[in-house]
């Protein structure tokens, strides 16, 4: 019991049955506990009950796609902190951007090379077990408060929900407060992929990390874009 209770599980969904016993075997030869469903709803009944520590995705599913699933995951404040890694067949730029949109913290496409999709999840893994390790939990710049013991993030006491991936860039970003930190730095502290890997994928979480912050009317603290060199929070706009 003890053994089973240092296993990381992994929450499996996609409608193809070879595919997910293929990824079930892979899963639990490499040491994790994997969890098996079909379907959208399946998933998220098995998220309420299993509490997975992680959830490989697949987009293309009838009824209930991985979209779908993906934002509703992501909206609930129980569920928000799983990191969810998107599988699909859609390869194009676009559809990886909409899948990134929708909440994910990563995006792999058919077919994958096992050893690649093992990287990728102990990336995302890694992201929560970094969180748990900080030494400094709590951090405030202008109306915006991050609390990395709560995974929590406010402005003006008002919860705003982003994605682990969100989440992190934010908190790497605080911990460098008005110090430039590079694409690469980001990309290998969060991803543990370097830019010829990742392409965009920073760049959309940035986009969607500002959008947020401007819904929830936050102020004093802004990100910016040095160009050829990074990212920036500060209290006031730097770079472009």
């Amino acid at each position: 019991m003890k053994e089973r209770e240092k296993m990381k599980s992994v929450l499996i969904v996609d409608d193809e049955e070879h595919i997910v016993q293929m990824l079930d075997i892979s899963m639990r030869n490499k040491g994790y506990r994997s969890i098996c469903t079909y379907s959208g709803k399946e998933a998220l009944e098995a998220v309420r009950t299993e509490a997975p520590d992680l959830i490989l995705l697949d987009v293309m599913m009838p009824k209930m796609d991985g979209t779908e699933v993906c934002r509703r995951l992501k909206e609930d404040p129980a569920t928000w902190q799983i990191p969810v890694i998107m599988v699909s067949a859609k390869s194009e730029l676009q559809d990886k951007i909409r899948g990134l949109e929708s909440g994910a913290d990563d995006y792999i496409t058919k077919p994958f090379n096992l050893q690649e999709l093992f990287l990728r999840v102990h990336a995302a893994l890694r992201q929560v077990e970094l969180l748990s390790w900080s030494q400094k939990t709590y951090y405030r710049l202008g109306s915006l408060e991050l609390n990395t013991k709560k995974y929590l993030v406010t402005s003006d006491g008002k919860r705003i929900d982003l994605t682990l991936t969100e989440f992190r860039i934010l908190h790497l970003l605080l911990q460098q407060l008005r110090n430039v930190v590079s694409r690469d730095t980001m990309m290998m502290e969060i991803f543990g992929r370097g830019p010829d890997e990742i392409g965009r994928t920073l760049d959309v979480h940035v986009r969607n990390l500002r959008k947020k912050m401007d819904k929830a009317l936050v102020e004093g603290c802004v990100i910016g874009t040095v160009r050829g060199a990074g990212y920036v929070i500060s209290d006031e706009l730097i770079g472009q």
